[in-house]
């Protein structure tokens, strides 16, 4: 089955002019945005997607993508198209930003598609063990670090005056467009077109029964794979299921997901990820704030423990025997949740 490199082999001779912007182009913005492009001389007025990624593509390779994590090596393979393709290679990129430091992994940028329309694009969590912590506080803190510079980045870059608004992200990046969105002044909201949550988590209660919630679901697009289990994190009440090649966390790459023409293929949730979701649920109503706090804590002071800082350092096998032997001094669910991750970082790499 087709998949979106697939979808720009095929369509990228055409311009947005010719083709109105969908559900498959939102795809191709949020996984672009997993790169990083400090080095890449944007500049205050912009470089064209061609411009960024030839420079990109010059000094970076595959295998050093790769061994990020899945979303930058599916990122690399897709920029290789999208600087051939007429439809992206044009796009002029601006006000590119990554900021990480030991609380916060943000990033984010604005495709200017047309002179009527604009993607914001934020990175999902990368190879920062920053970002991983970060995921986990969201079910206990709101706003987090990085959800406070998204809801700052889209009010600065939606103009009233200014072009139509598409927000979106992949994973957390799904998240921080969401929460961008809900916290947007009135007046700037009135650009948006269109929010996407591409397999991100949702809110916590406080959040998803607000009036700010209820605003944006009129624009509101939550995708996620058969197999959503990132997209099942916190609340949420309206999803549109695609289907993936693959099975359980893999199905959260963007690349297995299904496309027949320009359309995503419509799916319906597996048995494992309704699951996942109820246990979700029910871990996040037996436990409040504080509770949830706690665990993230000792969660993470484990991996920093152990000197820590990004899922590379994470994969090595004399990290995994050290932090599983602090893991071992913690209480079940916490020490639970830190093999947990070693399961999952073993299973992208």
């Amino acid at each position: 089955m087709a998949n979106t490199l697939d979808y720009v082999d095929r369509y990228g001779h055409l311009k947005f002019e010719r083709k109105a912007f969908n559900d498959v182009d939102n795809l191709v913005f949020s996984l672009l945005s997993y790169l990083d492009f400090s080095e890449c001389n944007i500049g205050n007025d912009g470089a064209t997607v061609e411009q960024m990624g030839r420079h990109f593509l010059m000094h970076h390779t595959y295998k050093q993508q790769r061994a990020k994590g899945i979303a930058q090596g599916d990122a690399y393979l897709l920029l290789e198209k999208v600087v051939e393709a007429d439809r992206y290679r044009n796009i002029v990129v601006t006000d590119y930003i990554y900021n990480t430091n030991r609380r916060m992994m943000f990033s984010a940028m604005v495709f200017h598609i047309t002179r009527r329309l604009d993607y914001i694009a934020f990175e999902g969590t990368d190879e920062q063990i920053s970002g991983w912590r970060e995921d986990f506080e969201l079910a206990h803190t709101f706003p987090v670090p990085s959800q406070i510079e998204a809801i700052k980045y889209v009010n600065e870059h939606t103009h009233f005056f200014g072009p139509k608004v598409i927000i979106g992200g992949h994973s957390k990046g799904g998240n921080l467009a969401l929460v961008g969105a809900m916290k947007m002044k009135r007046i700037k909201w009135l650009k948006v077109q269109k929010v996407y949550n591409n397999d991100g988590p949702g809110l916590r209660k406080a959040e998803f029964e607000s009036d700010e919630y209820e605003r944006v679901k009129t624009k509101y697009a939550h995708i996620v794979p058969h197999c959503s289990i990132v997209g099942m994190m916190m609340r949420n009440d309206t999803y549109r299921v695609v289907q993936s090649d693959k099975e359980n966390i893999l199905g959260h790459s963007i690349l297995t997901w299904q496309v027949s023409g320009d359309h995503l293929v419509r799916g319906a949730r597996s048995e494992h990820s309704k699951e996942i979701e109820r246990r979700l649920w029910h871990w996040l109503d037996t436990h409040n704030d504080e509770q949830r706090k706690k665990v993230t804590d000792a969660v993470f002071g484990t991996i920093e423990g152990c000197n820590i800082t990004d899922t590379m350092s994470l994969a090595k096998l004399k990290n995994i025997v050290n932090l599983i032997k602090r893991a071992n001094e913690l209480d079940k669910e916490s020490r639970d949740l830190v093999l947990g991750l070693l399961k999952d970082v073993a299973t992208k790499a």
